[in-house]
């Protein structure tokens, strides 16, 4: 007898006409006048890092502009030793895109997606070892409370040496005193930058790199601020504007990422190249043509470098949500 799904599929069939037709060749002058670019493009090519691995790559030549709301993003719940937060990747109202203060919806932008496999051949066997959903290009805000965030997220962090000097709190210290003295004064409008990425921000750890389920991001221990070009800055000074113990001359260095409410993904109103969500059975190095990032086991994010700048005043007190919805929940409706 046929099962039900037999039958469903017989139904579907009956009243289709099948039409047969012959493939004809195009002569050189007819196709000369022909123009056009794949909709889906397939590439197969071997990693560059590990001999046994290659990848197989379909990117649909699409612009996409979307404004997406969900209650919860979460991947990779289960279980991991020594990790405290239950996913790889949770972040609670999660949207793309914003809506404006004029009411306008400000869409979220995608250009060129791609699906990419990863397979593992092993003794002759063919594993499917990892799946990756990209983008050629990214632009445009991404809001959340994220609780938990597993991958490489670099976060350019900049400010004034005015803004700098108000947050120090040199007490009784005379060195401190001098370095905020120079700071506030003679460099008070230059710009300091610093790079942050996921981090410890508590515990026997802090301060130290934190890439797998991290709720914290900032500046890592020992690295300095960025001087002002120009600046005449001695050696002992550059140790000073060091980070230690996600601090910095008294300030803050490292910060919930739940602070982050609202974040521009892009460089400086440009899309930014290389975001990608992955699934990993093990650790796998995804490449973009000659450049490779290695995603850790189980779900990973990567946003790349440039792709989100914040001032020192958004890191220490928190971005604010973006109205994201008509009927937003965080506006109090209308």
């Amino acid at each position: 007898m046929l099962n039900t799904f037999s039958k469903i599929l017989l139904l579907l069939l009956l009243p289709i006409q099948v039409c047969f037709s012959q493939l004809v060749p195009i002569d050189e002058a007819e196709l000369s006048g022909m123009t056009g670019q794949a909709f889906v493009n397939i590439d197969h090519t071997p990693s560059i890092v590990d001999a046994n691995v290659d990848f197989t790559k379909l990117t649909f030549g699409l612009e996409v502009k979307t404004s997406l709301n969900s209650d919860l993003l979460e991947l990779g719940r289960y279980p991991r030793a020594g990790e405290t937060n239950p996913a790889d990747i949770r972040i609670t109202d999660f949207a793309l895109g914003h809506i404006d203060s004029d009411g306008k919806i400000v869409p979220f932008e995608i250009t060129d997606p791609f699906i990419e496999l990863a397979f593992d051949n092993t003794n002759g066997n063919e594993n499917l070892v990892g799946v990756r959903l990209g983008f050629g290009g990214a632009l445009g805000k991404l809001s959340g409370n994220i609780e938990s965030l597993t991958g490489n997220v670099d976060v350019n962090v900049y400010g004034k040496g005015s803004y700098l000097a108000s947050q120090m709190s040199c007490s009784w210290d005379p060195i401190c005193s001098i370095a905020k003295a120079l700071v506030g004064g003679s460099y008070g409008n230059d710009d300091f930058s610093a790079k942050a990425e996921l981090i410890h921000g508590s515990g026997g750890s802090i301060g130290s790199a934190d890439p797998i389920r991290a709720s914290h991001i900032g500046i890592l221990d020992n690295q300095a601020l960025s001087m002002p070009s120009g600046s005449n800055f001695d050696n002992w000074l550059l140790t000073l504007f060091s980070s230690k113990d996600c601090s910095l001359l008294s300030v803050n260095t490292c910060f919930p990422l739940t602070n982050f409410k609202s974040l521009e993904i892009g460089n400086n109103g440009s899309p930014s190249e290389g975001l990608f969500i992955s699934f990993q059975s093990q650790a796998v190095s995804w490449q973009d043509g000659s450049s490779t990032t290695l995603a850790s086991e189980g779900a990973f994010m990567n946003i790349p470098n440039g792709g989100i700048n914040v001032t020192f005043v958004e890191a220490i007190n928190g971005i604010d949500r973006e109205r994201t919805r008509y009927v937003d929940p965080y506006f109090g409706g209308f």
